[in-house]
């Protein structure tokens, strides 16, 4: 489908999907939210793709958050008739499909992150952030309570204690006491955010997918279970890998000492 407030751009294994609304520094409107349903439904069906990247457009946000604008046209009772898919969908919906999906994600955060934005790095796998980034957990100055699975989210990369104060508070913190604090997991000048996610991306994207994305299942599954259900899981798993060729591939390669050329098979 055609995309107004996004960008999707595929290339040697990587997605790359921009939120495009720079003059709103990113915020997301509803149809915001159904694009960017539509492209990771997109990337999910697509056995081409290997690492999703997510940013934003511009310099000054990666994501704003929700458009106040909609919020303040909704107070007003001027908000457009919302259509029947818009009015079904959970709040937050776009966020799970993060996690849910099959491939790797990696959020270059290239200026400020707030409210969803904060929910859409935490879906995130790897979260890179440039020096210019900034973070908010702005609900609580909106009056209103976080959302976006962020009370799930946060408190599983950040802790229970730092999470709600920042719930509690709505304070802006800067890219370095982001990484002090787990939030991140690397700060690089602004200039190299990108090359710095697309290297790693193409990283990643150069391995196994079939497994990678089985780790990646593993790990999110095992918040969820104990250790019995992880050997469980691993044992499966173990099995599905090794009836692939890519697992041969990746053992002959290792005795040839050679580097492995896996095809996703």
């Amino acid at each position: 489908m055609p995309y107004k407030d996004i960008i999707l751009e595929k290339k040697d294994h990587i997605a790359t999907l921009t939120i495009n609304r720079p003059e709103k520094m990113n915020a997301m409107s509803l149809e915001t939210r159904e694009e960017v349903i539509a492209a990771l439904t997109e990337v999910g069906q697509d056995d081409g793709v290997r690492v999703l990247i997510l940013t934003g457009a511009g310099d000054r946000a990666f994501c704003a958050g929700v458009d106040v604008s909609v919020m303040s046209s909704a107070i007003a009772g001027q908000a457009p008739v919302p259509t029947r898919r818009q009015i079904t969908y959970r709040m937050g919906y776009q966020v799970s499909l993060f996690r849910k999906l099959r491939v790797p994600t990696i959020a270059a955060i290239n200026g400020v992150a707030a409210g969803m934005g904060v929910s859409f790095i935490a879906a995130c796998d790897i979260r890179i952030a440039s020096e210019k980034a900034r973070f908010a957990c702005s609900w609580v100055n909106r009056g209103l309570v976080p959302d976006g699975a962020s009370t799930f989210l946060l408190p599983q990369i950040i802790g229970i204690e730092k999470s709600l104060e920042l719930f509690y508070t709505g304070d802006i913190i800067n890219a370095d006491e982001a990484l002090r604090i787990g939030l991140v997991g690397r700060v690089v000048p602004h200039g190299d955010l990108m090359s710095t996610a697309t290297a790693l991306a193409e990283k990643i994207g150069a391995g196994p997918p079939i497994p990678i994305e089985m780790a990646k299942y593993g790990v999110y599954k095992g918040l969820e279970s104990d250790i019995e259900g992880a050997l469980d899981y691993e044992n499966y798993a173990v099995k599905v890998c090794t009836g692939t060729e890519d697992y041969k591939e990746g053992v002959t390669a290792f005795m040839e000492k050679r580097k492995p050329q896996f095809k996703g098979r």
